[in-house]
């Protein structure tokens, strides 16, 4: 990836492949420089696109990027409340429509964005605001060498995605280094477009997705490896991808390598990779570190890392970055590991109350304020259950004012949609007279658990 462009190949080698659409590297390399020269006269601030999958958000996503415009990716399905909560922390920032023309602006000034800003991305932190994640060129090209390696591009012949564009893991983790590489990218809209190519048996080279997406995809291949014949890499991060789903991958997919990966959006994404190449790989190791980076641990255990790929910081959050990123440029992740004399990490879980749901990482701190918001809710919480098929589902814990009718759970998770993305939406509800909380009122998390009443469920 150079300095000059995020891709190099100019070519009639298919670089996107939208269902029926396709557009060549040199179809690309057009559009981009054509957006590029529609920037000239660009407002001042960070520009905020939205990460549609499509073929007009990669081309002004590059368009902006090459031409040094900092810009703030937002995900298409946030509600307003979301995308306002967003918008707000983001200082001078603005939308353009179909013609470059300005559609929308903040009119603040505060927070300034870092000068070297040149992508931010969202992620939750744990104080459950969301945080604006400050990713300068050089940590994204950075990053995409280190990909490139780690999961050896030069022998993938083509990438299908069906990740979010909105998603590290998707955009800077898979789409950009394809597209440095040369390769061409189809994009799906779910597994089940992914089924109809194997079944088709046009489907080759890489797939990735977070180990939730390989649990569903398993599930619908059934017992067919022969359709899985033209896939050679099969990618998964996320969450951690568990011995038992590593062994089913590697039987659903002979003929390819399957890789399990670590990362978070503050490292641009990508820190740890283990190839099924790799004795290891059968077992609970994650990886080692990619490209320059070096980890440690902490006397506690926390995995920290250094290199090229350490954000910028937190837009508008200095003391959360200064927790986050401390001596010595040190990052501290928030998960608990081990490390072999050889560098081989295993990671153990986190330090924190972080949960993972389908591979994103969210703050309960969040949810548990919609909740609090619902009619006749004095207080909430709520914990993560492990899922088979998602890795982790959302319970929540509901106190209600004294007398308060049971509301029913589709009642509940109607009213939530209005205000939290749908993977944020608890899935099983249960009213307790009293939340576990310490003589100072901090919850318990750990003994939510005994509420787990089969009496105390809201149908």
């Amino acid at each position: 990836m150079s300095t000059a462009h995020a891709f190099s190949r100019a070519d009639d080698t298919p670089a996107l492949i939208l269902g029926e659409e396709t557009c060549s590297f040199a179809a690309l390399r057009r559009e981009v420089e054509t957006l590029k020269a529609g920037l000239v006269d660009r407002p001042r601030g960070l520009a905020i696109l939205r990460a549609h999958r499509s073929l007009g958000f990669i081309t002004r996503f590059l368009a902006f990027y090459e031409a040094g415009v900092p810009l703030a990716v937002f995900a298409p399905e946030w509600t307003d409340s979301e995308v306002e909560a967003r918008r707000s922390g983001l200082g001078d920032c603005f939308e353009l429509d179909e013609s470059l023309s300005v559609s929308w602006r903040s009119g603040r000034s505060e927070p300034p964005h870092h000068p070297e800003t040149a992508v931010v991305l969202f992620t939750s932190g744990s104080t459950g605001a969301p945080r604006a994640v400050q990713l300068s060129r050089r940590n994204i090209e950075a990053n995409v060498a280190a990909v490139l390696a780690s999961l050896d591009f030069a022998s993938v012949s083509q990438q299908t995605l069906f990740l979010p564009l909105s998603y590290s893991f998707g955009l800077l983790g898979q789409l950009l280094p394809a597209l440095a590489a040369g390769v061409p990218t189809s994009l799906l809209g779910n597994l089940v477009e992914l089924k109809r190519l194997l079944d088709e048996g046009r489907l080759h080279g890489m797939i990735s997705g977070v180990p939730s997406h390989h649990e569903t995809l398993l599930r619908l291949l059934g017992d067919a490896p022969a359709l899985t014949k033209d896939v050679t890499h099969v990618v998964s991060a996320g969450a951690a991808l568990n011995l038992e789903l590593r062994q089913r991958l590697m039987r659903a997919f002979p003929s390819s390598r399957v890789y399990t990966c670590y990362g978070q959006t503050e490292l641009a994404p990508r820190v740890l990779c283990l190839s099924s190449d790799h004795p290891a790989f059968l077992s609970t190791a994650t990886g080692f570190p990619v490209g320059s980076l070096t980890v440690k641990l902490t006397p506690e255990g926390e995995l920290c890392v250094r290199g090229e790929q350490v954000m910028l910081g937190y837009l508008g959050a200095p003391e959360a970055t200064r927790e986050k990123v401390r001596e010595e440029g040190w990052l501290h992740t928030g998960d608990v590991a081990e490390r072999s004399p050889e560098g081989l990490v295993t990671l153990l879980g986190r330090n924190d109350d972080l949960l993972k749901i389908g591979g994103e990482r969210l703050s309960p701190f969040e949810i548990e304020a919609a909740l609090r918001a619902l009619p006749g809710v004095t207080d909430a919480a709520v914990s993560g259950r492990e899922d088979a098929l998602y890795g982790m589902t959302l319970t929540a814990f509901l106190q209600f004012e004294p007398g308060a009718p049971s509301p029913l759970k589709r009642e509940l998770r109607q009213a939530l949609r209005e205000h939290l993305s749908p993977h944020k939406v608890p899935t099983e509800f249960y009213r307790v007279e009293e939340l576990p909380r310490t003589s100072n009122g901090k919850l318990q998390r750990g003994r939510l658990a005994a509420c787990l009443q089969p009496e105390q469920r809201l149908g």
